[in-house]
């Protein structure tokens, strides 16, 4: 019962961050938005998911 309650803490911690990202970004704030909506839809690996939220935060960075 404890482990499903953390599962549903991690996953909806990855949702926070993956709207922070959105919003966060100043470019290609649309084609950021589909490409964490197809990750989302794709994977349930969390690790997955997290690099790819850093991995969008080191792009927006680097690209200004």
């Amino acid at each position: 019962m404890d482990n499903h309650y953390e599962d549903y803490i991690i996953d909806t911690v990855i949702s926070l961050l993956d709207i922070l990202v959105i919003i966060q970004s100043k470019d290609n704030q649309i084609l950021k938005t589909v490409l964490v909506v197809l990750l989302n839809t794709v994977t349930k690996d969390r690790l997955i998911r997290i690099l790819f939220v850093l991995l969008t935060i080191i792009w927006s960075e680097v690209s200004e």
